[in-house]
This record gives C-alpha cells, structure tokens and sequence, in this order.
C-alpha cells in the first residue's frame, strides 16, 4: 500500500519558488524590505459624527462592488487580510465586514449594514445582523472572525460564507465595545478583551482580558483589577508566545498613566514594554521602554519578535526592533480627522502629518503592513518586497478516507499557499488553500485527492 500510495499521489518539488531571506541588521535594512504606499479604501467626510454624538453610517447599496478607494466608511476600526490578497475590513458604524477583493473593489461579506441581532447561525454572513463590529481576526485561508460586542458574541464565517457563533459572552457588564481579538491558526484559542459600565454610570469603568478555548470556555486571564482601562488591538509575539494588549486609555486622559502597551506573564500578570507619562517622549533611537507613548492603540509582530506599534494620541506607527529600539516608520499627529498620504511613497515618512489618530496595525500573510486610520476611515497599505522562502520539506503524509495529508515544517507566523496540478507535463497550477504555519509541522488535507489517480503538490508564498 505504501509504494501505491507514493506512485499515485506526489508532493511535487518546489518550481523555481524559493528564495534568500534578507536578514534586517539596521533600521535601513529593514525599510528596504518594504515597498510603497497605497490607500485601498476610504473617501475623507467633513462630518462624522450626528447631532446625537454617535457615529454616522455612510453605507448606501451604490457602494456595493465599487472601488474601495471611492467608498466613505463608517468608523472602521481593523482591516486584515488573507493569504490570497483579500482584505477585511471591521467597518463598525455600518454594522459590517467589507471586504476588498484584488480587483480593488468592496463587497459586503457579513452583516446587513443595519445593527442588531436575529440568530447566532448558522447562515450566509450577509443574513446575519451584527451591532458595532470593532475587531476582528482573518486567518490566512480566509477563514473570518468577528468582535460582535453590541451582540456579547465573537462570531466566525468559514470560507463559504457562512457565519456561526463561536463564543455567547453573557457577562451583563460588557459594554459594547472591545476591539482586541486574536485566534490561534487552529483555532483552538481566542484571545479578546472588553470594557465595563456598571449602571447607573454611562462611562467605562476598566476593562478585562478574556480568553476561549473549547474544552475550558470563557476564562479570565487579566480581570477588571489588573487596571487596563480601554485596550485596543491585542496580539502574539511569534518568539515568546505571550500575548500583548495595547491600552489606548481614553479614559485615563486627565493622569495618563495606564497607557501602553502591556505584555502578559501569566494569569493577573502584566509587564509594561513601553514607558510611563514620566517618561520621556518616544523619538528615534530610544529604547521603547523608556519613553512615553500616548495612546496606544495598535500592535502587530513580525517573525522575529519586532513590532510594529500605533497611538492613536500621539499619532505615528513606530517600528520596534529586536533590541526594543524605536524607530519612526510613518508620521502622524493625534488630532482632526484628516489624511493626506500619496500613493507610491517608501517609508520611513516623517517629513509631515500623513494621517490622524491610527486605529490599528496587522502584517499581511505576504508580510504586508495595513494600517486603519481616523473617524472618517481610511485602510492603508504598504508593501512587504522581500523575497519569500518555502519549506523544502514538503511531505505526503498520509492517504485515507478523508484525502491526503501534506505536511512541512513552518514557522508561527509564516502561510503558503497550496498548489495542485494533475500532469507534470506543462503543469497548470490550482490554488486548493492556504495555511498558516503552526510551528514544527503545519498540515494540509486535501479531501479531493482520493478522487484522482495522480496528483502533484507544491507551496507558494501568500498574495
């Protein structure tokens, strides 16, 4: 059985696909790996808010597959992608997910643009209300999940677009709001955070750090005492699997001592990785945890363990190195509602304001930074040009009723994309998924294998 198998079905050797990885020793080095600037989405609203202080809902069904570059958003707060070029917006005063496909134009990929809720699923996405979605996580095969805090829900829509319920959070004092998720490539654990009102009061009252998995259910790992006030994107650094939890600390404005960016040790354990307002301001060349950053909003880590980091009151998106050395990447200022940056400019930009109020960062599977910024919303990229390197290891596994299991050993933070062809002979390529990597041994099931007599494999990098 085992020569049949391996006569039948090849993991084909990679075709011309591997590549030096450019080691980053300066800050010069690492810039380099970067391209330029592009804005995917968001049109510049002189008024963004009613008469009532609330969040106006720009939607209108025209916006429905136009360019992306020409569509108003609604108080967007996180944009990520998947490893076929796909980017996911959490469009939060249009009670939505939009997505923009690699033609450049939007789509509306979950919720019906009016806030509520009528079920958990399962159903089509686009069926299914949701009420202030400000957060979410994409996984690289397309795989969504969605911060529903209006509804107490996280929800996931699989990759044929139906949406189900993953986690009912019933707590009674959780205001509707959030912003921090971050699933794990198997999803066999949520991380997510939210803030608390306690009536009679209308204000926020401190927030807790939560996590999911599905034997265990909701579990605490940081509580209301720890003190985080008002977090905002939460992620895990590749190099020591901890979590970090940025606190924008909105309500702590007056003594502006809770902001940060938090990392987690343990249950009801924190470390502060940036400076206190005792501090001196952040500036090239310091060490991020002496100097002060206000506001912190965004956070997302690269394969090494640096970072990219945002405030939304100091205004800038900061790359941390190795070492924990700041480093300027692009420029701006913490107030009005504005946005001026050019497409086709390489970073680092700090010669003028180029946006307000940063509201998150993520890094593309392809290792692309997108960055969401101010009220009337704008999503923006910049391009990652290094070369990728694949696995050279790419296995046939195993053959059996479910199809056939591929593995390779990859890193945390490093997806492909799988490949098949049916002739080796001027092979025609079909991308059949995409993976993220799970660290030792990532795997891949093909269900369809079982149905041809022979088939090749072979990995590509992400889009």
């Amino acid at each position: 059985m085992i020569g049949l198998f391996f006569k039948t079905l090849l993991a084909a050797a990679l075709f011309g696909l591997t590549g030096a990885v450019a080691i980053a020793t300066t800050f010069q080095d690492f810039t380099a790996g970067y391209g330029t600037t592009t804005t995917i989405a968001g049109v510049r609203q002189s008024e963004t808010k009613d008469g009532s202080g609330n969040a106006i809902n720009f939607w209108v069904p025209a916006f429905e597959g136009a360019l992306a570059s020409s569509v108003t958003l609604s108080n967007p707060h996180i944009a990520a992608a998947d490893a076929f070029g796909n980017i996911y917006i959490a469009d939060k005063a249009s009670h939505s997910v939009l997505k923009v496909t690699t033609d450049g134009r939007i789509h509306t990929f979950a919720g019906t643009h009016m806030e509520g809720n009528n079920g958990d699923g399962p159903a089509l996405a686009t069926t299914l209300h949701l009420d202030g979605p400000n957060g979410l996580y994409v996984l690289p095969n397309g795989v969504v999940y969605i911060l529903d805090p209006g509804n107490h829900r996280i929800r996931r829509v699989d990759t044929s677009g139906i949406m189900t319920t993953v986690v009912n959070d019933r707590d009674p004092n959780w205001h509707s709001s959030g912003r921090a998720l971050w699933v794990s490539n198997d999803e066999q654990l949520i991380y997510y955070t939210h803030e608390y009102i306690f009536a009679p009061s209308t204000t926020t009252d401190g927030a807790t750090v939560k996590k999911w998995t599905p034997f265990g259910g909701i579990e605490i790992v940081c509580s209301r005492a720890v003190g985080f006030s008002n977090p905002g994107n939460i992620a895990v650094n590749p190099i020591d699997g901890k979590l970090y939890v940025t606190d924008r600390a909105e309500d702590d404005s007056a003594n502006k001592l809770k902001t940060g960016l938090w990392r987690i040790d343990g249950p009801e354990q924190r470390t502060r990785m940036t400076g206190n307002i005792s501090q001196f301001p952040a500036a090239d060349g310091r060490l991020a945890i002496a100097s002060f950053i206000d506001g912190v909003r965004g956070v997302a880590f690269l394969a090494d363990g640096s970072y990219f980091l945002c405030a939304h009151t100091e205004g800038s998106i900061w790359y941390v190195d190795t070492a924990g050395v700041l480093h300027k990447y692009l420029q701006g200022k913490g107030t009005k509602d504005t946005y001026s940056l050019p497409n086709g400019q390489h970073p680092p930009l700090v010669g003028n304001d180029y946006f307000s109020q940063p509201r998150a960062v993520t890094i593309a599977p392809n290792g692309t930074l997108i960055g969401v910024s101010n009220d009337s919303g704008f999503v923006f990229a910049v391009n990652n040009i290094l070369p990728k390197t694949l696995p050279t290891n790419l296995t046939a596994a195993r053959r059996d009723a479910n199809g056939l299991k591929l593995n390779w050993s990859a890193g945390l933070t490093q997806s492909y994309l799988v490949e098949r062809s049916l002739q080796l002979q001027a092979p025609q390529w079909e991308i059949i998924g995409a993976v993220g990597g799970a660290g030792a041994l990532t795997e891949f099931t093909d269900a369809d294998a079982i149905t041809f007599p022979r088939a090749y494999y072979r990995l590509s990098p992400p889009r």
